[in-house]
């Protein structure tokens, strides 16, 4: 039951893989005529929710525990590919596995992002305090704040 859901998530997928470039200008035009009545400042707060601007709610992502590795691996390739067809490259430390993988990418639907029609923009999925990190195992600076040589924010102390 579950693989066929599968399935039809990723052909989900694919389908707003293909629309990324109109819903993006879509985006870009709603933004445009919004910001001409803003303040400078006020633009920078101006974004949209992953899962709005992929029409996938975070919903649609079964849990992690209702999926197998090989599952959450199909998921993770094409949810990275969807991110990429709308200008956002997901970025993780090396060697993190699939499962932490698919959990971040899931969560992070529910983040606001200021996507640019044209352009690629890294999306760093690391935003943790060292201890509540999910990649603390895998993550060289959380390795580093283990050994007492960072700050809780990431910052290296020289």
């Amino acid at each position: 039951m579950i693989e066929r859901y599968i399935e039809q998530l990723l052909e989900d997928i694919r389908y707003s893989e293909e629309y990324a470039e109109k819903r993006l200008m879509n985006f870009k035009k709603v933004n445009d005529l919004e910001a001409d009545c803003l303040f400078d400042e006020e633009i920078e707060s101006f974004g949209i929710k992953l899962s709005d601007l992929f029409e996938m709610d975070k919903m649609f992502f079964p849990e992690k525990k209702m999926l197998d590795v090989q599952q959450m691996s199909q998921l993770v390739d094409a949810m990275e590919s969807l991110w990429r067809s709308y200008g956002l490259n997901p970025v993780f430390p090396e060697d993190i596995p699939v499962e932490v993988k698919y959990c971040q990418l899931r969560d992070h639907l529910d983040h606001v992002t200021m996507p640019v029609p044209g352009k690629i923009m890294d999306v760093e999925l690391c935003d943790y305090l060292p201890e509540y990190c999910p990649f603390f195992n895998w993550c060289p600076l959380a390795q580093i704040y283990n050994s007492n040589k960072c700050h809780t924010n990431h910052e290296i102390v020289i």
